[in-house]
């Protein structure tokens, strides 16, 4: 169990992380297609669930607090990060759009009941993984059941500790270490040069985590055979096998192989 004080300067090494991340973001993000197409997908399944008060964990310039509050103008859509320099990007943007129906606030999903004191939110999202860099995920789902109400719903996504297609590219590339760091529990983010303090889970890790205020009932898996964001330029060599290979990751999502992907989407509703 990390310290009250070891977990303080965690979060600030993550924080400082997503604070440079947050100079060059919204612009890489614009000229990524597979990110776009992702995430236009993780929109489509939250919005098969009603809601009134919205909670993003880990909103990042605030694309989907943007979205989500200008398209239910009549709804609150609340949101937390880490990254000071994350939730100023994301301040402008919704002050860009004048919406009035936004609550933003920087810290931890520990933070969650002090920074929205009083509140409690029917829906709860995590797009691209929010949750992997918290300190304890058993902890984290606790402080997220405690701030939900009694008919909530969970959207959450991860970034997954087993993803078998992206092995046998690294090993031909001589990346040894790349290929098996998620399955040794040794991955710290996408860069060489730039660690995080961060863990993959395997869908075991979250079934224990959630399973004691949360029962799943619907996953999804992104990018089993489709290209991880990071491979985005594969999308022009592959032209329109790439939307069979979207087609294929959907139908192995009702298999057992559906979290051998770069991310598992769960929804999840309290018990």
């Amino acid at each position: 169990m990390i310290k009250p004080e070891s977990a303080a300067d965690y979060y600030r090494h993550v924080a400082d992380y997503y604070d440079d991340d947050a100079l060059d973001f919204e612009q890489r993000y614009e000229e990524n297609p597979v990110l776009k197409r992702i995430r236009a997908e993780f929109r489509e399944i939250t919005e098969e669930h009603d809601f009134r008060e919205a909670l993003e964990i880990g909103c990042g310039p605030g694309f989907d607090v943007v979205y989500f509050a200008s398209r239910f103008p009549d709804r609150r859509v609340c949101a937390i990060d880490v990254s000071p320099g994350m939730i100023g990007l994301a301040r402008k943007n919704t002050e860009a759009q004048n919406l009035k129906n936004t609550q933003l606030a920087a810290g931890s999903v520990e933070d969650i009941a002090a920074c929205f004191p009083g509140r409690k939110f029917d829906l709860v999202y995590v797009y691209f993984g929010g949750l992997n860099t918290v300190v304890d995920l058993e902890l984290a789902a606790g402080h997220i059941n405690r701030i939900c109400t009694a008919d909530a719903t969970l959207v959450l996504t991860f970034v997954n500790r087993y993803y078998i297609t992206e092995i046998p590219l690294w090993l031909a590339s001589g990346r040894f270490d790349k290929a098996f760091e998620r399955i040794c529990n040794r991955w710290r983010g996408y860069s060489d040069h730039r660690k995080i303090p961060s863990r993959p889970y395997s869908a075991h890790d979250i079934k224990r985590a959630f399973s004691s205020g949360f029962r799943i009932t619907k996953t999804r898996g992104f990018s089993i055979f489709y290209p991880a964001w990071y491979r985005s330029h594969l999308l022009g060599r592959f032209g329109k096998v790439s939307d069979w290979l979207w087609k294929a990751d959907k139908l192995i999502s009702s298999t057992p192989f559906w979290n051998t992907g770069e991310y598992s989407l769960y929804v999840m509703k309290k018990r």
